[in-house]
């Protein structure tokens, strides 16, 4: 048996409690909980029924709150597992939430990669593309897949290029500099920003 050595407010979530089991952080439970089952300092109770306790006051609750958190926001799974740690929840019922969110496929990284793509490939190229998802905690399985049909990011790269440029001078070195910098921020690698260049000095000269 171990000894509730410590019940203090939870300061992410009034209305939680933090414990402590023989002097460590155990985890956090309702305060309601706390109250109705008599989780008070000094108490004796085996780690498995606190974590039965907890795993079932929080799973319901922690449930509804992933859901109205991706009601709100589209995310991946690292991120709703990063909101429902910084809510408070443990290990346990972090887990059991994802992966009851992606058994009914609420959260989907394949799906979110490829909608990723989709909505940024005009703007962003495919090396920008991928480190943004792979921060967003999706594998690289994933993104290669929602990548593999971005087959004219010279073509999207230039059509950026050729936007920008109208109007300006391409034998100006200060705005060729310009030019660069814009489309390297946008993620497009030198070999593809000099192609474009190319293409548009070719324009220019039959212009």
């Amino acid at each position: 048996m171990s000894v509730i050595t410590g019940v203090t407010p939870n300061k992410r979530d009034k209305d939680r409690v933090n414990l402590y089991l023989d002097g460590e952080f155990y985890g956090s439970i309702s305060a309601l909980v706390a109250a109705a089952k008599r989780l008070d300092e000094g108490k004796e109770i085996s780690e498995k029924e606190l974590s039965d306790i907890i795993f079932e006051s929080d799973k319901r609750n922690a449930f509804e709150y992933a859901l109205g958190y991706i009601s709100r926001y589209v995310c991946t799974e690292k991120k709703i597992t990063q909101k429902l740690y910084d809510k408070g929840y443990g290990k346990v019922v972090v887990e059991y939430t994802v992966e009851k969110l992606k058994s009914y496929n609420y959260i989907d990284d394949r799906e979110y990669a490829v909608q990723y793509v989709t909505v940024n490939r005009g703007v962003k190229g495919a090396r920008r593309l991928r480190d943004e998802l792979r921060q967003r905690g999706v594998a690289s399985e994933f993104i290669e897949e929602a990548l593999k049909d971005v087959s004219t990011e010279e073509d999207d790269a230039y059509a950026l290029a050729e936007k920008h440029s109208r109007g300006k001078d391409l034998s100006d070195e200060k705005y060729v500099a310009r030019l660069l910098r814009f489309l390297s921020y946008r993620g497009y690698g030198q070999d593809v920003i000099a192609r474009c260049l190319s293409r548009l000095r070719q324009r220019e000269e039959k212009e």
